[in-house]
């Protein structure tokens, strides 16, 4: 348990916070609040300032010949980057299973100040929680000097390393919204740099492979990238305005224990603070729906339940491929198939918008009992875990 949250829990959680909230104001609060978001973001993304003295020269243009893309219709943008930089260091990984590793699609998060759901759980915590199963050690730079920033990329594409951005893929595609993703480096020029995209969705431009490696990839502009970079920075309030990720060899973790239990306890949500996850986030969003009715945004509600129906049937695939013959195992994957089935009725009733409250109440039915199902995979996880 990390020391924010022993901290929350110290206050009495509700009691507490309300206390405070009376005696130091709204705006002490936002303080309060943006405290201890750069608190997590400091004690799970482990930034390391980026330095001039850290880095050297480098040539003109490099190019990675070693890494193979892969890019999916699904929105697997995370894990796709990881199976990217295991397979750069020999390793055979799936999405699923780096996906796995990282609790990508095991649990849930709350979308703040509106009526949906993000089927997928934060993927920087992922990174660090994965790499030691891969023999790989993650290490995330970040710094607020652009020029530095750039000439970072560049170095350390030419010493070897594939390196993932998280961006905003609207920026770089000149899309409308916000749209947070994950891309991967593998060359530069002197105007701008090669990316394997991950994902390949009908407005982007690429389709979805397994290319074997030293493909050229997609080109961005140094000036584009700067600003799909930053982009994100600012929608999720980092403390830094650029970030970039690479992964070296480390020590191998064999022991599956450890994400069994933390996959256990992304699907079963219950964090004392911040957005809700998990079951709790799929419960509130049915609580959303039957409050608001007919004046709910379904077309806000349907991406998050199409990605859910998707993830929860290859987590279904994944579980029963990867550890066959295991009962409980085999009931889990069961489970993520019933949530799907759920999610699937809930999202063809919502496709048509909400003409009544029955039906706004028979969408909620739907997705607690997706919650329930979800709920008892997390059960069978923590069990695993211990």
């Amino acid at each position: 348990m990390n020391r924010t949250r022993k901290w929350l829990i110290g206050l009495g959680i509700a009691g507490g916070l309300l206390l405070v909230l009376t005696v130091i104001g709204f705006a002490g609060w936002q303080l309060l609040v943006s405290w201890f978001q750069r608190q997590y973001y400091q004690e799970t993304y482990l930034p390391q300032e980026l330095t001039a003295a850290s880095l050297g020269a480098y040539p003109a243009a490099h190019h990675l010949q070693d890494v193979p893309w892969i890019a999916t219709r699904e929105t697997y943008c995370q894990s796709n980057s990881l199976a990217m930089i295991a397979a750069q260091h020999g390793l055979e990984v799936t999405s699923s299973q780096s996906g796995f590793l990282m609790g990508f699609t095991y649990g849930a998060t709350e979308i703040p100040g509106a009526v949906g759901l993000n089927p997928f759980t934060d993927p920087e915590a992922g990174f660090v929680v994965a790499a030691p199963y891969l023999g790989l050690e993650r290490r995330y730079y970040t710094t607020g000097d652009q020029a530095l920033y750039l000439s970072a990329l560049r170095y350390y594409l030419s010493r070897g390393y594939a390196v993932r951005v998280a961006l905003d893929v609207a920026v770089l595609y000149d899309l409308e919204d916000q749209l947070p993703h994950s891309d991967l480096l593998v060359g530069y020029d002197e105007a701008g740099f090669d990316y394997y995209e991950t994902v390949c969705l009908p407005d982007f431009p690429c389709e979805p492979r397994h290319s074997p490696p030293g493909e050229k990839g997609l080109w961005v502009s140094d000036q584009k990238l700067i600003d799909a970079v930053l982009s994100q920075a600012k929608q999720f309030a980092y403390p830094w305005r650029y970030s970039l990720m690479i992964f070296e060899t480390g020590p191998l973790q064999d022991d599956l224990k450890p994400i069994w239990t933390r996959n256990g306890q992304l699907l079963i949500g219950g964090a004392p603070y911040g957005p809700r996850q998990g079951v709790d986030a799929i419960e509130k969003l049915a609580a959303a729906l039957e409050e608001r009715g007919t004046r709910v945004d379904t077309a806000e509600v349907c991406w998050g339940l199409e990605a859910a129906i998707f993830s929860r049937r290859d987590n279904a695939v994944y579980l029963r491929t990867s550890f066959p013959q295991q009962a409980d195992i085999e009931h889990a994957a069961d489970l993520f198939d019933q949530a799907a089935e759920a999610y699937h009725q809930a999202l063809m009733s919502l496709e048509d918008g909400i003409a009544e409250q029955a039906e706004a109440d028979q969408i909620a039915a739907w997705l607690r009992e997706a919650a329930d199902a979800e709920r008892e995979v997390g059960e069978i996880f923590l069990a695993r875990g211990r």
